[in-house]
């Protein structure tokens, strides 16, 4: 009950919406005993496949030895996942004593800090009393002006930049390039994806202005084990190998494919095989860039076979240039709606996009539309949104874990 009252009082404050900039976080570290973040952290931005590769690297850590700390977002099932040590999520009683605290500290403030400035605090303090050796930091949002570069890192690592966000981060790949290359600081060293013409040289103008030396990884490694499909989870595990050998030196190459290879990241082509001989694929693709990664590993792994999509939506995303690479492998569309207080692409926004000769549906709830697609018994890929795999993992799972949907 305790859990479930903070869980409340921390979703109310989405209602705020997002506020990018670090005065309320300094103010909240400040508060609550954090002066400054003395943790060694890897701290990681991006625009696709942020989250998996800060999976792979804490993987790699822990098979090195370290105490790591991860924090990430969004959550798919669960809320503890944000915040793990060691691979294991928070537990409810550390988030509802921490979340009392600062509601506390925070109720006479004029301005109360945001949802996500409350998290990356509360983050922030819970790796430092456990006394990690490392923590690995995703970015929320951007980079420059998001709460978590409120941290001082040892290593900073930039995923591929494409176009996402633009009504907060800019139109054009500088402009956010420019946001993502904020994370970078004076002398630090930067492990990077390859990234395009425009992007690449905005990373290295950022590095001569602050003396800070970058390494533009090119090239896949060859993975005997990789649990994450697709070239393109090769290239995050590539980039997660030289941002741990850059943290240090110490770190074998023995440890880093075992550490690959024991890495579990969820909804990222997830694949639960079905009793009528068909599988269901949960893939997080969100952005245009996200949904053809995911259709070159659905050619790669079935062929010109064809699936029912399960597809939605948030309502501020190019729907053209992600229902384009979907479409592809769609024999059927059903438009749903999952559980999330986010506003969604409504039906009509959706099939604008669908070509004439793909039989589309609406069924409202994730639950049914799994149901009616199984009947068919082919393949089933359901993609379009965080949430929508959220929700649909937590259907897949038998609901052993409380669905806690969130919109941030």
């Amino acid at each position: 009950m305790e859990y479930e009252k903070a869980r409340k009082w921390l979703y109310g404050r989405q209602e705020s919406g997002i506020k990018l900039g670090l005065k309320n976080i300094v103010k909240l570290l400040k508060a609550i005993g954090i002066h400054e973040t003395n943790i060694p952290i890897i701290h990681v931005a991006g625009t696709n496949g942020k989250g998996s590769t800060c999976a792979f690297i804490d993987s790699i850590l822990q098979q090195s030895g370290y105490k790591t700390g991860l924090f990430t977002s969004p959550h798919l099932i669960s809320f503890c996942e944000r915040i793990r040590i060691s691979g294991k999520p928070i537990t409810e009683i550390e988030i509802a004593k921490r979340i009392n605290v600062i509601k506390n500290l925070v109720s006479k403030w004029d301005e109360e800090p945001t949802f996500f400035e409350i998290v990356t605090a509360l983050a922030l303090k819970f790796f430092t009393d456990e006394k990690v050796d490392v923590a690995i930091i995703e970015v929320g949002l951007g980079g420059r002006l998001d709460s978590t570069n409120v941290v001082q890192p040892n290593v900073c690592v930039i995923t591929p930049i494409s176009l996402d966000h633009q009504h907060i981060l800019g139109d054009s790949i500088a402009e956010i390039a420019s946001e993502k290359a904020g994370i970078i600081k004076p002398g630090k060293p930067v492990i990077s994806a390859q990234q395009n013409i425009e992007a690449k040289a905005i990373l290295e103008s950022r590095c001569n202005e602050l003396n800070s030396s970058i390494e533009f990884v090119d090239s896949s490694l060859n993975f005997k084990k990789i649990p994450l499909k697709g070239e393109h989870q090769k290239a995050n595990a590539t980039l997660a190998i030289a941002a741990a050998k850059k943290f240090s030196k110490s770190i074998s190459t023995d440890s880093c494919f075992e550490g690959i290879a024991k890495t579990v990241w969820r909804g990222r082509f997830e694949r639960f095989p079905q009793r009528g001989g068909f599988d269901i694929v949960v893939d997080g693709a969100h952005n245009k860039e996200g949904a053809i990664a995911l259709i070159s590993t659905w050619n790669e792994i079935y062929g010109d076979n064809k699936a029912t999509v399960i597809f939605a939506s948030a309502a501020n995303k190019d729907l053209e240039s992600i229902i384009g690479p979907i479409e592809k492998v769609a024999s059927r569309l059903i438009v749903t709606k999952p559980e999330t207080p986010r506003k969604l692409a409504s039906y009509n926004e959706v099939i604008r996009h669908v070509s004439e000769n793909i039989r589309v549906e609406k069924e409202n709830s994730v639950l049914k539309a799994i149901e009616i697609a199984k009947e068919s018994k082919n393949n089933i890929l359901i993609a379009g949104s965080l949430f929508l795999v959220a929700e649909a993992l937590a259907i897949l799972d038998n609901k052993s874990q409380n669905f806690e949907p969130s919109d941030q």
